[in-house]
């Protein structure tokens, strides 16, 4: 089941925001649109390239075991839209 990107982009920003501020969210965010090139509907497996993308990114500003608390909320944010 492909998932709305701008939905999941939103999610993904919402949940990342604590952590980096509204604005690096999305524009971390976009930017990790923009280089995978996603279209306007996303499979499991982009989405979960994306979120991986994002916690790597993550792991750099709250370490690796905050990060990996993150992700999981992104995922479970994630899966709530489904």
């Amino acid at each position: 089941m492909a998932l709305d990107t701008d939905a999941v982009a939103e999610a993904l920003a919402r949940g990342v925001a604590p952590y980096l501020g509204e604005n690096m969210a999305r524009s971390a965010v976009q930017a990790h649109r923009d280089k995978m090139a996603l279209g306007a509907a996303l499979t499991r497996e982009q989405v979960e390239a994306l979120i991986g993308r994002l916690g790597s990114g993550l792991n750099i500003f709250l370490g690796r075991d905050k990060s990996a608390q993150v992700v999981g909320e992104l995922r479970r944010a994630v899966e709530a839209l489904r």
